[in-house]
């Protein structure tokens, strides 16, 4: 009886605690923020419970299969190297090491880039998040985007550093990093999901608390190779991964932001990251990485602005 008072207790200072910070917090963009921010979690959390089995359910069965042939010739291995890249949840950093492994197989450097390039860009939890938080034909485009700019890294790869790379020894390849079971992927794809996306609803509420809608649709609404640019520059500061970008976007497009912006910014997004920079830098070279930027950026700025045609 006495654990029963004790609880009854509890939750009541717990609700007058919660009422007396709101009561306090009135008329304010804090509270603003936070209530878009709760919003906006529990609008979307049914979705990342199905993104986080997609995801552990597509990182458990990439560890256990052999995706790419080293003897396809290389325009082949380019293209199959690019769709296994749509497929595989693996984001940059991850991916560098795991294709840089893969040429222990006499995969071709060329398609190991394509592999790296369309990597991050899509899996199905972005594919999914794409289609179900802001359209299908936009999830569409940003496929059709990620395995255009991965072929063309790819064949141009070829001609630019036909020779450059060797097999590397030491490389850790994905099914040699050691098995997990599957309570250990679906906890570290929850912490790793749940930190991006609750960085991506904080800043998805803070825009919406404090820049007018007139400002969104002026700066992302107009001019679609103006607009597009300024898309570009945002994945700077806005940025986190390709799922978690989502409901940022979608905040924007409600706010005015138009398609072809909003394709650039998806595509640009991880050419800005810094663990994306560091695992270029250091893993591939200077040379590699200011041809990743260079190529990413004028291909997300052209996307984009044929995007805005249609």
């Amino acid at each position: 009886m006495l654990n029963l008072y004790s609880y009854i207790n509890t939750e009541r200072s717990v609700i007058d605690l919660y009422y007396h910070i709101r009561n306090w917090l009135e008329g304010t963009y804090t509270l603003r923020i936070l209530e878009d921010f709760f919003d906006l979690w529990w609008k979307i959390l049914p979705y990342i419970i199905i993104s986080i089995g997609l995801n552990v359910a597509g990182v458990r069965y990439i560890r256990t299969k052999k995706l790419l042939n080293p003897n396809f010739n290389e325009p082949l291995s380019i293209i199959v190297a690019a769709l296994v890249g749509l497929v595989s949840p693996l984001p940059t950093y991850a991916a560098v090491p795991i294709g840089l492994s893969m040429m222990a197989t006499g995969l071709p450097f060329s398609a190991v880039m394509a592999f790296i390039l369309s990597s991050p860009l899509m899996n199905p939890t972005i594919f999914f998040l794409t289609a179900t938080q802001i359209s299908m034909s936009m999830a569409i485009a940003r496929t059709v985007a990620a395995f255009l700019l991965a072929v063309t890294g790819g064949m141009l790869t070829a001609t630019l550093f036909k020779r450059l790379y060797q097999e590397q020894p030491g490389m850790r390849s994905l099914r040699n990093s050691g098995e997990k079971t599957l309570a250990q992927d679906i906890v570290a794809n929850s912490k790793y999901i749940l930190k991006y996306f609750s960085i991506a609803l904080l800043l998805s509420s803070a825009v919406r608390a404090l820049i007018p809608p007139e400002t969104i649709a002026r700066l992302l609404g107009g001019d679609g190779k103006v607009s597009t640019l300024v898309a570009i520059g945002m994945g700077v500061p806005f940025y986190t991964c390709g799922g978690s970008a989502i409901p940022f976007m979608e905040t924007l497009m409600e706010m005015g932001m138009q398609k072809g912006p909003m394709l650039a910014f998806f595509l640009a997004g991880p050419a800005t990251k810094l663990e994306t920079l560091y695992a270029y830098r250091s893993q591939l070279g200077i040379r590699v990485l200011a041809f990743y930027l260079a190529l990413t950026l004028v291909f997300s700025y052209v996307a984009g602005v044929v995007y805005s045609l249609f």
